[in-house]
């Protein structure tokens, strides 16, 4: 078994002092994250960070990011953009980058990474990235695989719905295409949803909560008053996986 620790929305700012919504200072509340997601599970195998590292487009930052990543993180970290992080700044972890057609190999496992930055806070899947990750799942055939990516996949039923993405539909209809996917999982709505896409290759989808600020899942902007958050993936050898939402103590 291989355990995944899944982060998501960071939104660093250049200054460690600045806080955001709900009085969240975002780089405290990813120390903390780390901290006590090592603290708790020794044997994590990897960190998923699925986008929006920065919150103000600066390099700092990304430099925060990865100073905290050496000081706390025990395991190699992959990430993947956010719409936030549609700038030339998130190239300075391109050591770290999830791709499509390199995916992450742990044990029998292979996790896939897709970037569905487009338009402001709105995403699009890359249907040559889709090909891609289709082919490199055909080629393993005997693997069990997990996609991740930064936009939700399916409405949320809240105001996040308006960043969605573009061409969910043909998404959608990748999915239903029958590839053999375990999982997916996606940040951006920092809130942990939870739903199936698909009919006939119904695929579970999970969404992590934000390393930050959550967002109440409500029609109207609202802030929840959750704590930050993450998640633990387990990869079972039998190709099944457990995952469990986890949040800090207060901070």
């Amino acid at each position: 078994m291989s355990t995944l620790l899944h982060i998501s929305d960071c939104h660093l700012f250049g200054d460690t002092t600045r806080q955001g919504y709900g009085a969240i200072n975002p780089y405290q509340s990813l120390k903390q994250i780390l901290i006590e997601a090592f603290e708790h599970s020794a044997n994590i195998s990897s960190i998923i960070v699925t986008g929006d590292i920065s919150g103000d487009d600066s390099l700092a930052s990304y430099q925060h990011f990865t100073a905290l990543m050496e000081d706390y993180a025990k395991a190699p970290v992959y990430v993947i953009a956010g719409n936030h992080d549609n700038n030339l700044h998130f190239d300075t972890l391109s050591a770290h980058h999830l791709v499509a057609g390199a995916p992450v190999e742990l044990g029998d496992w292979q996790i896939h990474g897709l970037d569905t930055r487009f338009e402001g806070a709105r995403g699009q899947v890359d249907i040559h990235e889709l090909k891609v990750i289709g082919k490199q799942v055909s080629e393993h055939s005997h693997r069990h695989h997990l996609l991740a990516m930064h936009h939700h996949a399916s409405p949320s039923k809240s105001w996040m719905d308006k960043h969605d993405l573009a061409n969910a539909g043909e998404f959608l209809n990748w999915v239903e295409e029958g590839i053999p996917l375990v999982a997916i999982i996606h940040g951006h709505v920092h809130s942990p949803l939870r739903y199936t896409l698909g009919t006939n290759n119904k695929v579970p989808v999970m969404g992590c909560p934000a390393s930050c600020w959550q967002w109440e899942m409500a029609p109207e902007f609202a802030l929840s008053d959750e704590q930050p958050g993450y998640q633990l993936i387990r990869l079972h050898d039998d190709g099944t996986l457990t995952c469990d939402i986890k949040r800090t103590k207060t901070i």
